[in-house]
């Protein structure tokens, strides 16, 4: 082949631009005396020419991390010993102890006022009520031999009023008692204290009386409801007065040819 069949391959300049370079590389060829131009492997364009890589630029320097800002750790507290970690509860336990020492104590004089007031007030009714037992057993018993002592007996123990009151029936009682030969024993069943307040207390005595005399030779018993009342008079109990209940109080009568 001559060197005028031979087809010269287009040279790419890289110092032409663009639209250069594709006016060189549609120009025409020449065709061999066939008439037909041999077969050229497409040149691509320049712009489909792969650039060489990009090196990659090195790596800057890692930045250190901001550091966070930091929580101030709370200081340890100092452990306690036992005796400070116990003296807050001793003083607690000790006010609580003197307040109920000194409730207890208050109650405790309240009560022991009370419960002394209690014993005295029940003593007064137990000595009163003695009182009137031992008054009426020595009103209902008497004998007509021994008179003396039936008036002895029953002004022992009684108030000023009531022993002048025995003193003024003395004659007229003697006299009844004599002549009926009265001869009577009491006998006392029981009895109730009330209180009347100051420092008397009213009994009610329930007794029975034995009675035989002139006129009625076997002795017979009747029941007799009593009241009594009883007070102090200095140290001493005293019986004010004396007589039936429901009754106004009077000194025993005869009834029957008895003394009542």
């Amino acid at each position: 082949m001559s060197e005028t069949d031979k087809t010269p391959e287009p040279v790419v300049s890289l110092g032409k631009t663009a639209d250069e370079d594709t006016a060189e590389t549609t120009a025409p060829v020449e065709t061999s005396a066939g008439g037909q131009a041999p077969a050229v492997d497409e040149i691509p364009a320049v712009d489909e020419i792969s650039a060489p890589a990009e090196v990659p630029a090195p790596p800057s320097p890692a930045r250190p991390a901001a550091a966070a800002p930091s929580t101030p750790m709370p200081e340890a507290l100092p452990s306690k010993s036992f005796r400070e970690r116990a003296y807050p509860v001793l003083i607690a336990a000790a006010a609580i102890l003197a307040v109920a020492t000194i409730t207890f104590g208050v109650l405790w004089k309240g009560s022991a006022g009370d419960l002394d007031a209690l014993k005295t007030s029940n003593s007064d009714r137990e000595r009163a009520g003695e009182v009137a037992r031992d008054y009426t057993l020595r009103s209902l018993t008497y004998d007509y031999k021994n008179l003396p002592a039936f008036f002895d007996g029953v002004q022992r123990g009684a108030s000023d009023s009531l022993r002048n009151r025995y003193v003024e029936v003395h004659d007229t009682l003697t006299a009844i008692m004599t002549q009926a030969q009265v001869v009577a024993t009491g006998q006392v069943l029981g009895t109730s204290v009330e209180a009347k307040g100051g420092d008397q207390y009213t009994v009610t005595v329930f007794a029975t009386q034995r009675t035989q005399n002139v006129q009625q030779a076997e002795a017979v018993t009747k029941p007799n409801l009593l009241v009594v009342t009883v007070g102090r008079d200095g140290g001493d109990w005293v019986v004010v007065d004396y007589g039936e209940k429901d009754s106004p109080a009077k000194l025993p009568a005869a009834k029957d040819g008895a003394a009542k």
